[in-house]
């Protein structure tokens, strides 16, 4: 993330990620939900929607062309995004 988005950015955008999404998540309880035809998933994600959220905008604001080369060289390697 050395080009735009530097480790400091990151902490904040990943903290107002976090705020929208609990915010969002808050009223997403008070209305009404359809139920669900398939079930519930057997398994959690390992990583919340804000953490999704970071890296994904992390990614559009480093100017790599492809997710995969920033997802391999910044993202594995960090224990920011793995709860470290």
């Amino acid at each position: 993330m050395s080009t735009i988005v530097s480790r400091l950015d990151v902490t904040q955008i990943f903290c107002d990620i976090d705020d929208f999404c609990n915010q969002w998540n808050n009223l997403w309880q008070q209305v009404p939900q359809l139920p669900s035809m398939t079930g519930e998933r057997r398994s959690k994600s390992r990583m919340c929607l804000s953490e999704v959220m970071t890296i994904v905008i992390a990614f559009h604001g480093s100017g790599y062309r492809t997710f995969k080369e920033f997802y391999t060289l910044h993202v594995l390697p960090c224990e920011f995004f793995m709860g470290g």
